[in-house]
């Protein structure tokens, strides 16, 4: 009896212990595909780390945010971020593009998972260098839960909101939040209609005076109404700018212009 108890306290113990991720087969098997031998340094906390809750209730919209620790600099930045969900069934959920105007690298967002899994971001420098912040997340089903309540009309589809900080000095990075009201629908929903083709976001742009702040490739492991926090580094007063496009070719824009001690510039 001693030794049944024992054995199963042990496989307990070893069911509720997160897998290694240096020796995860699917980590090994993306990670080729995408960066080949390359040297990746699995401790990049000086560089870039990952926040979320890592038992999260909801699998479909899991919050997440990961910054960068140093300044955007011509001589040094974070030119681009791999967002990876390895468990996923597209698990490259975003690939974001920044600049030096981007004044710091920082991508909040909310993410899908649809089985137990490590979430990788992959921070790569203007000098090729990679750095990786990861965690184990404990959710799953959010891929395939059903989207009849992400079901727009399409007066509102595409419709994009700013929530941008108050510009007090010039060359000081300013906080943007936008949204993009959008189902995000994936083929792998339980109700999706198989008549019809998948609808998601794949691209945003955005861009101040037209200057490059942020590109990115998504796809539908971001959740329903994607949502994007990230920053700019105005030099002036000026045009923010985004550009989304999705998979049926849809092109959503809008612009905001900014000024120095606005008090009220979110719409």
């Amino acid at each position: 009896v001693l030794i049944l108890l024992l054995f199963q306290v042990l496989n307990v113990s070893a069911l509720d212990s997160d897998p290694d991720p240096n020796n995860n087969p699917q980590w090994l098997v993306i990670k080729n595909l995408m960066f080949g031998d390359r040297k990746i340094s699995p401790d990049g906390n000086d560089i870039v780390r990952l926040f979320l809750n890592t038992k999260a209730d909801d699998a479909s919209t899991v919050p997440i945010m990961v910054n960068g620790l140093i300044d955007q600099t011509p001589d040094k930045y974070i030119k681009t971020l791999y967002l990876v969900v390895e468990g996923n069934p597209s698990p490259i959920a975003g690939v974001f593009h920044f600049s030096p105007d981007s004044g710091r690298m920082k991508v909040e967002t909310r993410l899908r998972f649809e089985q137990f899994s490590f979430v990788r971001a992959v921070a790569e420098m203007n000098s090729g260098e990679l750095f990786m912040s990861e965690r184990y997340v404990h959710a799953s089903g959010g891929c395939s839960s059903p989207g009849a309540k992400n079901k727009l009309s399409e007066a509102l589809l595409g419709k994009i909101r700013f929530r941008i900080d108050d510009v007090i000095n010039y060359h000081q990075p300013v906080l943007v939040q936008m949204q993009v009201r959008h189902p995000n629908e994936s083929s792998l929903a339980a109700d999706f209609d198989a008549t019809k083709t998948p609808q998601f976001v794949r691209k945003v742009a955005v861009t101040f005076k037209r200057k490059m702040v942020m590109n990115a490739e998504v796809d539908f492991s971001l959740s329903d109404n994607p949502l994007f926090t990230f920053y700019f580094l105005p030099d002036s007063d000026g045009e923010l700018k985004v550009r989304i496009e999705d998979t049926h070719n849809k092109i959503f824009e809008k612009s905001v212009f900014i000024a120095k001690s606005d008090l009220d510039n979110s719409n």
